[in-house]
């Protein structure tokens, strides 16, 4: 018996028990289209903010490239998540890192702040304050570099001051210190009078109108397409369950009825055996009544004509 299912045993499986598969189709269906309705909408605002290099230095040459991938990383620092929250009044450091992503497109230098929340006006208003509280940190670090290396200069000013006015007139030393004063109140005024740009916030992220969640279409034909699937192996399992053995044993004897004409046209019996050949010997038996008959009257036997 053969157990080999065929193309046209699968689809004479799938037609019997059909209603197994529309069941199971409409099953995916409805699980597809209660997930849409079941997930959560979320929206996702983006703000862009340029970074411009600040020379803070105390020799006084400047950087015309910044460390993005650094600058990055100060964008979710804790310092300037907190001075975000401080300006919202439903946010949290926490939530705000939660909903936070900076990218770096290749080759620039703009940090792009993604806010991603479940309203899409609070990840516009949430992103604007994360980019402006990025700007405004970055430039308090700079002022607060530029006035703590004005009071070191301011130091090392008076020192040398109170070294130059200890020192005899016209001594080479103090001719020596006199340059060495000069130089530091040089540095200090081009620092002091050295204005520095952070960037600005160039895009401002609005409220977006579509959110993350793909549409109902979506789930619909991810269901369907699930459905059809598992539909048409369930519905091949319970047509075998239900009517496998006799389907087989069906098909087994209609491959066997197809050899059986080519088998009696090579001379073969149905049972495999070889028939006896129609012009073999046959023993007759010869009754009695023959036998005496034939020895009483002998055939006659014709002689030849000639002498």
């Amino acid at each position: 018996m053969s157990n080999h299912w065929t193309l046209e045993d699968l689809y004479t499986g799938v037609v019997k028990s059909w209603w197994v598969l529309a069941a199971t189709v409409f099953t995916f269906v409805a699980i597809g289209a209660a997930a849409w309705a079941l997930l959560p909408q979320t929206y996702t605002a983006t703000a862009q903010h340029t970074v411009e290099p600040i020379s803070v230095l105390s020799s006084g040459s400047s950087f015309n490239t910044v460390n993005m991938e650094t600058e990055r990383l100060v964008a979710t620092s804790a310092s300037v998540l907190e001075r975000a929250a401080a300006g919202l009044d439903d946010a949290s450091v926490g939530a705000l890192r939660d909903a936070t992503v900076v990218q770096v497109p290749r080759g620039s230098q703009v940090l792009t702040f993604e806010v991603t929340t479940r309203s899409p006006e609070r990840s516009a208003e949430w992103a604007n304050a994360v980019a402006t509280a990025y700007g405004e940190t970055r430039s308090d670090n700079a002022r607060n570099v530029v006035e703590q290396t004005t009071a070191e200069l301011s130091e090392s000013i008076d020192r040398l001051q109170a070294l130059y006015d200890s020192q005899p007139p016209d001594s080479d030393a103090r001719a020596a210190t006199q340059l060495q004063l000069d130089a530091l109140l040089e540095q200090k005024a081009r620092l002091e009078a050295t204005p520095f740009f952070p960037g600005s916030l160039v895009t401002p992220a609005s409220a977006p109108t579509d959110s993350n969640r793909p549409g109902v279409p979506v789930f619909v034909a991810g269901g369907l397409f699930l459905g059809l699937m598992v539909g048409g192996i369930a519905a091949l399992l319970v047509t075998r369950a239900r009517s496998g053995p006799t389907l087989a044993y069906r098909r087994d004897r209609r491959g066997r009825g197809a050899r059986e004409p080519a088998d009696d046209e090579a001379g073969a019996s149905p049972d495999g055996e070889t028939p006896v050949s129609q012009e073999s010997d046959v023993t007759v038996p010869i009754s009695r009544a023959g036998a005496k008959a034939e020895a009483e009257h002998p055939p006659v036997v014709a002689r030849d004509a000639r002498v």
